[in-house]
């Protein structure tokens, strides 16, 4: 059993927090800035600890990983501070502001032998597993090009970190690393790409599309936080295609033939929420005492970073504490 440690109580701390109850690890202690809210998810959840600071947590014996929730701008700080507690780490998406900052978190974990994973939970996702090994058997035939887009409307949802730059603002590390991520499932990394922004006045993207080209295939992506877009991918091949609805969450997809006719479907409903895979992944990892997952590699992480590095270097974007 892993006793998690978490840093940062927002609300995908909820989410990480509901899904433990489909694992046999424990919720062992949160902690906060604000200790008054440390302490209500330790009432909500059943913490064994709530914590005012995260070196007050780090310093605890118990913690054998920690879940770091915090916003994107401040991913880099809690890691490297998790790594000098000797703390294995389970880190929300994405994973850092820039390919830099990923590169020098990963190499201290390897040079301490501690475990780090980007808690990039679609990748764990039983749908999606299976989706990969189907589509790797040829049932649609050659892939020939996909499309995803994924959208909110957040300009007004009161959270500092979608208009903060210094917090990693904008809809590319929000929401675009989940299509950006989808496309290297299928396709690995691209040899090229073309894309399009619209920015913000304060300086980060509201929205963009952009479309990788890699050797006979191609990705059409959107992500946004300005609109409401469709969150489905569909996936090309020479003997038909494959829908995914709201890929990056998913527990189904559906398989057709050129004539439209279903050939496959897969259904994988969650045990509560969907975090409970990577949670899995990280703990088996962990006490197998691997430094890194075979599904969520170091160098996977680092390449996805720099392919968002790429688009904002194409935007004329950077943030304020690169």
């Amino acid at each position: 059993m892993i006793r998690f440690g978490v840093i940062g109580a927002g609300s995908i701390a909820n989410t990480f927090s509901l899904a433990m109850k489909a694992t046999k690890h424990q919720l062992y202690a949160i902690s906060s800035r604000d200790i008054e809210k440390a302490k209500q998810f330790q009432q909500t959840y059943g913490y064994e600890k709530a914590y005012g600071s995260y070196e007050a947590m780090l310093r605890d014996p118990n913690v054998d990983c920690v879940y770091i929730a915090t916003p994107h701008g401040l991913h880099y700080d809690h890691m490297m501070l998790a790594l000098d507690y000797k703390k294995p780490i389970l880190c929300e998406k994405s994973f850092t502001l820039n390919a830099k900052q990923a590169e020098e978190v990963l190499y201290k974990a390897q040079e301490k032998k501690l475990f780090v994973m980007e808690a990039m939970w679609t990748r764990m996702l039983p749908a999606i597993q299976e989706l990969k090994k189907t589509l790797d058997s040829g049932i649609i035939g050659t892939l020939t090009h996909m499309e995803a887009s994924f959208g909110f409307d957040l300009r007004n949802n009161g959270k500092d970190r979608m208009i903060d730059l210094s917090l990693g603002a904008g809809a590319l590390l929000d929401i675009g690393v989940y299509p950006i991520h989808f496309a290297h499932l299928i396709f690995g990394n691209p040899k090229r790409f073309e894309t399009e922004v619209k920015m913000d006045p304060r300086g980060f993207d509201l929205s963009e599309s952009f479309t990788f080209y890699y050797e006979n295939q191609k990705a059409i992506l959107e992500s946004s936080m300005a609109s409401n877009l469709n969150q489905i991918a569909i996936i090309y091949g020479t003997k038909g295609y494959v829908k995914v609805p709201r890929f990056w969450s998913t527990d189904q997809a559906t398989f057709y033939d050129l004539n439209n006719k279903v050939v496959k479907e897969i259904n994988h409903p969650h045990l509560v929420n969907g975090f409970e895979y990577e949670i899995n992944e990280a703990a088996e990892c962990i006490e197998k005492g691997q430094l890194e997952s075979k599904h969520i590699p170091h160098m996977l992480t680092i390449e996805i970073m720099k392919e968002m590095d790429a688009l904002r270097n194409a935007w004329g974007m950077k943030f304020p504490n690169e």
